[in-house]
Order: structure tokens, then sequence, then C-alpha cells
């Protein structure tokens, strides 16, 4: 899976999945009989972010261990992400909070590639995934009124964080 327009689309892919996944969440406060739902939630949208986006990274040897591996830390990554700005700082207004989530969770994903796929953690691979990260961050506070569900900050922030993974990294593709 190394064409970039395979992998673009398993971006897509991981957006698409979101989009709907998110429909469910009113039913999230219904469930009663589950502990932490909304937690599940999260682990799940950053699951599926590492399956689609960063486990393609993965090389051999045990390519599907470390694809494995990637799942979870991209699940553990958007519950950090999410727990930061909904209960980080005080003092941060949002814009700074979703900005500041943007740039660590993008290079904690970048850091997971280079150590779990593996491969080199550049500085223009840091720098790109800060970018990204930032800029994504700052999608989310954009107040669209036809984006409730915040797809438009999802899908910003999952595009620039893989482009970033893409073209920044030494050609190990």
């Amino acid at each position: 899976m190394a064409t970039f327009p395979l992998r673009l689309m398993l971006v897509i892919a991981s957006v698409v999945a979101y989009a709907v996944l998110v429909q469910f969440t009113p039913l999230l406060d219904t469930i009663e009989g589950v502990p932490s739902a909304n937690t599940l939630f999260h682990l799940m949208i950053g699951a599926i972010f590492g399956a689609l986006v960063l486990a393609p990274f993965a090389k051999a040897p045990q390519r599907i261990a470390r694809g494995i591996a990637l799942v979870v830390a991209a699940a553990a990554i958007y519950y950090g992400a999410i727990r930061f700005v909904v209960d980080g700082p005080a003092n941060l207004d949002p814009l700074a909070s979703l900005v500041i989530g943007g740039i660590l969770s993008a290079l904690l994903c970048g850091l997971a590639v280079a150590l779990l796929a593996p491969g080199p953690f550049t500085p223009r691979l840091g720098a790109a995934l800060a970018i990204a990260g930032a800029v994504g961050g700052a999608v989310f506070d954009a107040k669209l009124n036809f984006d409730p569900n915040l797809l438009v900050g999802h899908a910003a922030w999952q595009l620039g964080v893989f482009l970033a993974l893409w073209f920044a990294r030494p050609s190990q593709r």
C-alpha cells in the first residue's frame, strides 16, 4: 500500500468513518449500562485513524504487530488530545488549547510511526507535523454553522498529519 492515491483514500475513509460514527453519539447519552461510553467512542475514533492512516506505514518484519501497535498508540493519542482540550489548563483560551493539542497529538503520532513502523524522526518531520497539527487544531476552532460535529477539523488534522508523514519522512514509504 505504498501509492499516494491509495493512502489518500484511506485518510478519506478515516474521516468518513468519523462522520458515520459521530451520528451515533446521541445514543451514547441513552446507554446507562455501558460505563465510559464516551471514552470508548474516542478510543474507537483514534483506533480507526491508526488503522487506516498510521498502520500502513508499518514495515516488515512483523508488519501486523507493528500496525496493531500503531492502532493502539493512535487510540491513546486521540483520547489524550480530547482530554487535553476538554480538561487542559484553565487559563488557555479554546483556540490555544486546540492548537497546542493538535501540535502535541501530531508530534506524538509522528513519534509513534518513527518508533513503531520504524523510521527516523527528523527535524523536518517534526516541523511538518507541528505545522500540520497547528493548522488542524486551528481549523477545529472555526465555528462553521454547517459542521456541528467538527468534521472539517478532523479532516484538516488527519489530512495534514498524513501529508506530513508522507512527504517529510525520508523516502521509506
